[in-house]
C-alpha cells in the first residue's frame, strides 16, 4: 500500500512531466477510440444492410431472350401471324404465348433451396375491360401485345380499353404494398386462400374506381385472351381499392398522363391473372428472398448448376439478384471499416511508443532514487507498484479526458472517411463509358436500366436513366463494449508501460548507484 501512495505522490511531483506524456496519450487515445468506433459502427451497418439489401433474387427470362423472340415477331405481317394463331392448337398457342414466361413448376422447384426463407410467382398480362375507361398505356404495353397473338387478336376484336393485371400468391406481398408505393385504402387485399382456390376477385385504383363509378363489392367483366363465345369472359368481383403514394414515371422524355401506369394497374391472385392470360402453369418470374446477402453468391453458384446439368436453359433464364445494390451500399462502408482498422493499429503503436520511451526518460532519470529505495530495503515488488501506480494515473487521465473527447469527433472523423470513400467509389464509377456493364458487356442505356430492374424495386417497367438508390450512412453510436475495450487498451498500455521499469529495476545494483554518488 505504501508502495502505491509513493507512486500517486510521485505522480503529483512531477507534473511537468507527467503532463507531456498526458497530452500525447491523450491525442493518440482520443484517435484510437474513435477509430474503434467508427470501425464498429461501420461494420454494424454492413450487417444492417445485409438484412435488406442484397438479399433478393428473381428466376426469369433473360432480356436477351425476350428481345430475340421480339426480334423474330417484328418480322413477321401482324395480320399472317393472327392467320396463322387460329390455325394452331391450344397447346401450340399456349408455347407461343409462354415465350417469355417461366414454368411455374421451376420456380417451385428452385424455391426448395435452403437459403431462402420465403418466395413469391409474379405475372402480368394485359386485359381487356369491355366495360371500364381509362388513359391508355399503349406505349407500356406494345411489346407484351406483339409478343402475343393471343392478345393482339382479343384486343383488336374486342370493344373495350387494355388494362394491366398483376398478379401473385398474396395480395400483401406485392412489391408495390411492400415499398409502400401503393395503399389500401378501401376494403381488403386478396389473400393466399384466395390464390388456390381462383377466387375471381380484384383490388382497383382509387382514381380509376370514381371515373367508373366503382366501388367494393362491384362486378367487373373482363375478357380471356384466345378464348371465344361464353367462355370469353369472367367476372370479377372488387374487394379492394388502393391509392397510388408514389407515381411510376416514365422517366426522361415521355408524357406522363401515356406512361404512367399508376391509375390502370389492377391487383388479382396470380391464378386468376394466369386464366385472364390463358397461361396456366407459367408466371413471369419468381420471386425469393435470402436468409442474408452472404446466400446471394451460393444461390447464383445453385442456377448455374441447374444450368450445367440442363435443368433450365441457360440462355433462356437467368437469375437476378440486388447484390449489386448491396455491394455499391456496403463498399464505402467496408473502406471505411478497412481504413478505421489501420488507423487504430497505428494509433495503438504510437501510443505504446510514446508510454515506452515516456517511461524510460522517467525512470532513466530517478536511478539515484531507485538506488536509494533498494539500499534501505525496498523489494523489487515495492518499487515495481510505485512506477506502476504512477503510470496507471498517467494512463487513466488521458485515457479518461481521450473518451470524452472521442464522444465529440468520432461521428466527425466517420463522416469524413465515409465521404472520401463514397467520393472515390464515384469517381471510379464515372470512370466507366456510359454503355459499360458490369463484365465488360456494353449497351443502349433503356436496355441496361431495364435489365437492373427487379420486382422488388417495383421498376421493370421503368426506363430512368439514372435509377435511385440507397446510399450508404453511418451513425457513431457509444455502446457500452466501447468501455469494455477502452479499458483492455488502457490496461495494456499501463502493463507494456510498467515493463520499462522491471527491466531497469532488475539490472540496478544499489552499492554501484551510490558509489556513483
Amino acid at each position: 500500500m505504501r508502495s502505491v501512495k509513493r507512486g500517486l505522490r510521485s505522480f503529483v511531483r512531477h507534473p511537468l512531466a507527467n503532463l507531456v506524456v498526458v497530452l500525447l496519450l491523450f491525442v493518440c487515445l482520443t484517435f484510437s477510440l474513435s477509430m474503434l468506433a467508427v470501425k464498429m459502427a461501420a461494420d454494424s451497418q454492413v450487417e444492417e444492410v445485409k438484412r435488406s439489401v442484397g438479399n433478393y433474387a428473381e428466376l426469369r427470362v433473360s432480356l436477351e431472350h425476350q428481345m430475340q423472340v421480339y426480334q423474330e415477331q417484328r418480322g413477321q405481317d401482324p395480320a399472317k401471324r393472327q392467320a396463322e394463331a387460329r390455325k394452331m392448337s391450344e397447346e401450340e398457342l399456349l408455347e407461343e404465348r409462354a415465350k417469355i414466361l417461366v414454368p411455374e413448376q421451376v420456380t417451385d422447384d428452385f424455391s426448395m433451396r435452403p437459403e431462402i426463407i420465403s418466395y413469391d410467382k409474379v405475372l402480368e398480362a394485359v386485359v381487356v375491360l369491355p366495360d371500364i375507361t381509362g388513359p391508355g398505356v399503349e406505349t407500356l404495353l406494345s411489346l407484351r401485345r406483339r409478343l402475343s397473338p393471343g392478345s393482339a387478336q382479343a384486343s383488336s376484336s374486342a370493344g373495350g380499353s387494355s388494362f394491366l393485371f398483376e398478379g401473385n400468391t398474396h395480395g400483401a406481398s406485392a412489391s408495390d404494398f411492400l415499398r409502400g408505393a401503393k395503399r389500401l385504402v378501401e376494403g381488403s387485399l386478396y389473400t393466399y386462400q384466395d390464390y388456390l382456390n381462383a377466387n375471381p376477385v380484384v383490388v382497383v385504383e382509387k382514381t380509376l374506381a370514381e371515373e367508373n363509378g366503382l366501388r367494393v363489392g362491384d362486378a367487373i367483366t373482363a375478357r380471356i385472351t384466345g378464348a371465344e363465345g361464353r367462355d370469353s369472359e369472367m367476372e370479377l368481383t372488387v374487394i379492394g381499392i388502393y391509392e397510388t403514394v408514389e407515381a411510376e414515371s416514365g422517366g426522361t422524355g415521355q408524357d406522363f398522363q401515356t406512361f404512367n401506369p399508376a391509375g390502370n394497374k389492377f391487383y388479382a391472385p396470380l391464378s386468376v391473372v394466369q386464366e385472364l392470360n390463358s397461361t396456366p402453369g407459367y408466371v413471369e418470374l419468381g420471386s425469393y428472398y435470402l436468409d442474408s446477402a452472404d446466400s446471394s453468391r451460393t444461390l447464383s453458384l445453385a442456377f448455374q448448376d441447374m444450368v450445367s446439368e440442363g435443368l433450365v436453359e441457360g440462355d433462356k433464364y437467368e437469375l437476378a439478384t440486388d447484390y449489386s445494390d448491396f455491394e455499391s451500399i456496403s463498399d464505402p462502408l467496408l473502406k471505411v471499416s478497412r481504413t478505421s482498422t489501420i488507423a487504430l493499429a497505428g494509433a495503438l503503436g504510437a501510443c505504446a511508443l510514446i508510454i515506452v520511451l515516456a517511461m524510460f526518460i522517467i525512470v532513466g532519470g530517478r536511478t539515484r532514487e531507485l538506488g536509494v529505495l533498494k539500499a534501505i530495503g525496498a523489494t523489487d515488488r515495492q518499487v515495481l507498484l510505485q512506477y506502476a501506480a504512477e503510470v496507471l494515473c498517467v494512463c487513466l487521465v488521458a485515457a479518461v479526458l481521450a473518451a470524452g473527447a472521442s464522444t465529440v469527433v468520432s461521428q466527425q472523423l466517420g463522416d469524413w472517411l465515409l465521404r472520401e470513400n463514397t467520393a472515390a467509389a464515384d469517381q471510379a464509377s464515372q470512370a466507366q463509358g456510359p454503355g459499360d456493364l458490369p463484365g465488360g458487356r456494353t449497351g443502349i442505356p433503356a436496355l441496361r436500366n431495364m435489365e437492373e430492374n427487379l420486382y422488388k424495386k417495383g421498376g421493370r417497367f421503368s426506363f430512368s436513366s439514372s435509377p435511385t438508390r440507397q446510399t450508404a450512412e453511418l451513425d457513431v453510436i457509444y455502446r457500452g463494449i466501447l468501455l469494455v475495450y477502452g479499458i483492455l487498451i488502457l490496461l495494456g498500455i499501463s502493463l507494456l508501460g510498467t515493463a520499462v521499469p522491471v527491466v531497469w529495476i532488475n539490472r540496478l545494483r544499489p552499492a554501484r548507484v551510490l558509489a556513483m554518488e
